[in-house]
């Protein structure tokens, strides 16, 4: 079977990016880390799993850009085979099953990218009623702590390596941030199956103010950089990043997802007009 290389930027993910690692490890063929600053122990996480698959790339305090992974695509790129896939992997999310199945359809279709339900999970106010009694500790898995979720989108995520892929470093006028994703040689295919994605951005108070410091700090240095966080510009109050349970599908750990036709017309309606618009595709079923 095609193996799979997986790019992994980081910065101050400690409570949570040695659980992503070991469990990406059971079905990527290795996995770059590229810390890009962090002010916590994310690299000291990364380092003690250092092996085979787990490969601290590299370390430098360097501004966010989307143009990092391509930095370290084009590195790795004489390491990968033609027909390898390549994995985007954020520090902070588990796909909700093992990818070989969606690979095996794509190779059968002749597609060349596998797409990702995105499932984000919050920190709500019952977690929130749970810290203040004590009820709530790093030292169980995020997905037995964190438990609300809802769907926000679709995004490309594996994408199978050729000839005539190119990933630029650099950035232009649409793309001030640099390329999310290689450009595609024309023609490309989706993979019929998308695979479930779990994304725990929100965790904990420390976490959550630590996070919002972080991106925050990147949009100083390039207001194009996590536009979705243009809010924080005007400051960082973690507590306004608490929503409430009622609002949220609660998760059973089963792999089975809701995901309603109201929340992807809202999700389409929010992002009309956005420059990340044709990222998405949101209403995939």
């Amino acid at each position: 079977m095609s193996r799979i290389h997986a790019v992994c930027l980081l910065k101050n993910e400690g409570d949570v990016v040695a659980q992503t690692l070991r469990y990406a490890s059971r079905f990527c063929h290795r996995i770059y880390v590229f810390d890009t600053g962090s002010s916590d122990d994310s690299w000291d996480q990364v380092q003690a799993l250092a092996g085979e698959v787990i490969v601290p790339y590299r370390r430098e305090a360097v501004p966010f850009s989307d143009g990092l992974r391509a930095q370290v695509y084009n590195a790795v790129r004489s390491g990968c085979a033609i027909g390898d896939w390549f994995y985007i992997l954020d520090a902070d999310e588990f796909l909700a099953e093992d990818p070989t199945g969606a690979i095996q359809r794509a190779e059968r279709e002749g597609a060349q990218q596998i797409n990702t339900l995105q499932y984000n999970f919050y920190y709500t106010d019952t977690d929130w009623q749970e810290h203040l009694k004590g009820g709530d500790s790093r030292s169980r898995p995020i997905a037995q702590r964190r438990r609300y979720y809802r769907f926000v989108n679709v995004e490309q995520r594996l994408f199978r390596i050729s000839d005539d892929l190119v990933w630029p470093e650099t950035t232009d006028a649409e793309h001030p941030s640099g390329y999310i994703f290689p450009l595609w040689p024309a023609g490309r295919k989706k993979c019929s199956s998308k695979i479930p994605n779990r994304h725990y951005q929100y965790r904990d108070p420390e976490q959550i103010q630590l996070r919002l410091l972080t991106r925050q700090a990147a949009r100083a240095a390039n207001d194009a950089n996590f536009v979705h966080y243009r809010s924080l510009d005007a400051g960082v109050n973690w507590m306004q990043s608490i929503v409430p349970s009622r609002q949220l599908h609660y998760y059973r750990g089963d792999g089975h997802f809701r995901y309603t036709l109201r929340e992807r017309a809202q999700i389409f309606k929010e992002r009309l007009g956005s420059r990340d618009f044709f990222r998405f595709d949101f209403l995939a079923t």
